[in-house]
């Protein structure tokens, strides 16, 4: 009988590990699902090799995943916002500080400014996959904010250059790349929505500052404007130090080394050619982008052919009130897009807002640049409304089409080498289109016809990157969902 007892002694221990072991899975079950609403895929697949790795769990909301957007929302408001109101800054620097300087060689600072927003990238993103977010926008809020406040004194080119160009980016790029992977850490299901309603920042920030320009110019002066947008944007970066973090540890976890850290040339060699057509596409679309945003001011400015006086009081008040509409419907639009990409795909989406973005400059800004004693704003108005809308699109859109390609723990390597090769094309976006002011030969409003049709063909063969892309590795039914 004491054999029998003893044979079945290892069979009772076993059941009652089991037990235990489920008691405590349900418990922490219990305890997470207490927490948030987290959706764990039976596999995480790369679109692009095909291979599968662990899944992990997302929230998919709850008050810590929110935070975290709003965090990123602050954060984006206080870089992208700069970056959408250059068309502001273009026109004082072009008009009252700079006046001797052509158009090209102005056109170096603010491309300079998107060049080294993307280009550091190439390490901002790995080390945030490495680190998290925390130190990096700490770090970026520094850098924007010396820069910032020593680009109300400058008063010469090599000084705009060195504090707004070279400063402000380095600090723009640093609280950039954090904000948008923070996100994809908290949402899979949802990482559409919520990475489009992070982006907003950058369209909100897109309205407000123009729009405080606008009302601080005339009373206080370029100098003390600068500044108190400087005080509203250290507001901002507290904010999204504050709520910004990470959730998913690194690949390797604690073994991880600054050698991790590095960039990778062979995410472009995945046998597809899917990364590097959508780099390609990524490169185009910003190229394009940048031209109507920091030029729409001063087109409206030379339409109505107003003096250097006049671009800074109340005459040219419509000239920023455009860029800040412009902006109101990129929020909008960021949004929309997030949803549907969602609902219908992130590429689909994308493909869709490409298209409208080349139709809005091809159809209905080209035809209010080449019609002579254009008397009425609605054509310019109709075309600040769609291309507002879907650029801003574009813009959250890009990283999740990203996030496709690869598994969450690689996509800040993957953004950051994507946006390395973007850096060089929106360096050279602004000089070109400067250029193209310059040798049409004409004068007011006409002399944007070849910087108009530079962006409407960079938009169209964005276009057809992302169509060959969709095409290569989903084929050519459009009822797919991808």
């Amino acid at each position: 009988m004491a054999h029998h007892e003893t044979s079945h002694q290892p069979e009772l221990l076993m059941d009652r590990a089991l037990s235990e072991d489920k008691d405590m899975s349900q418990t922490t079950e219990t305890k997470e699902g207490s927490s948030a609403n987290e959706t764990q895929p039976p596999t995480v697949e790369n679109a692009v090799t095909g291979s599968t790795a662990v899944p992990h769990t997302y929230p998919e909301g709850g008050r810590d995943a929110w935070l975290v957007v709003f965090g990123a929302w602050c954060g984006l408001t206080a870089s992208l916002g700069i970056y959408n109101t250059s068309g502001v800054f273009e026109v004082v620097i072009s008009q009252i500080i700079l006046p001797e300087d052509s158009a090209s060689t102005l056109g170096w600072l603010f491309s300079t400014y998107a060049f080294v927003n993307w280009i550091l990238g190439v390490q901002i993103g790995p080390t945030f996959d490495a680190m998290g977010p925390r130190a990096l926008i700490a770090a970026g809020t520094v850098c924007t904010l010396v820069g910032i406040f020593t680009l109300s004194v400058c008063t010469e080119y090599y000084q705009i250059l060195l504090s707004f160009s070279i400063l402000t980016g380095i600090g723009s790029s640093l609280l950039l790349t954090p904000s948008m992977g923070c996100v994809a850490h908290w949402f899979m299901e949802r990482r559409g929505l919520a990475s489009g309603i992070a982006f907003i920042g950058g369209g909100f920030g897109g309205v407000l500052f123009p729009l405080m320009m606008q009302s601080l110019l005339p009373q206080v002066g370029w100098a003390w404007s600068i500044r108190i947008l400087g005080f509203v944007l250290m507001a901002l970066c507290v904010v999204s130090i504050t709520f910004c973090r990470s959730r998913i540890p690194p690949r390797k976890g604690k073994a991880t080394t600054w050698r991790d850290t590095l960039p990778d040339y062979r995410i472009f060699l995945d046998g597809t050619g899917a990364m590097g057509a959508t780099t390609a596409g990524v490169l185009l679309t910003d190229l394009a982008y940048f031209i109507p945003i920091t030029y729409t001011p001063s087109y409206y400015i030379d339409r109505q052919g107003l003096s250097s006086e006049e671009s800074l009081n109340g005459s040219a008040a419509f000239a920023y009130q455009l860029l800040a509409i412009l902006n109101a419907a990129s929020c909008v639009g960021r949004y929309v897009a997030g949803d549907l990409a969602d609902r219908f795909g992130r590429y689909n989406t994308m493909i869709v807002s490409l298209l409208l973005c080349a139709i809005s400059v091809l159809c209905l800004w080209l035809p209010d640049i080449m019609v002579p004693g254009l008397e009425s704003d609605g054509l310019l108005v109709a075309f600040v409304v769609l291309f507002g809308f879907q650029s801003g699109s574009n813009v959250s859109l890009t990283p999740i089409c990203l996030g496709q390609l690869c598994d969450t723990e690689e996509y800040g390597r993957y953004y950051a080498s994507c946006f390395t090769v973007v850096a060089f094309g929106v360096l050279a976006s602004l000089p070109i289109a400067g250029s193209l002011l310059s040798i049409t030969g004409a004068i007011g409003k006409e002399k944007y016809w070849g910087a108009a049709v530079f962006t409407g063909l960079s938009y169209v063969a964005a276009l057809l990157c992302f169509v060959w892309v969709r095409i290569k590795l989903k084929g050519w039914s459009w009822r797919i969902k991808w």
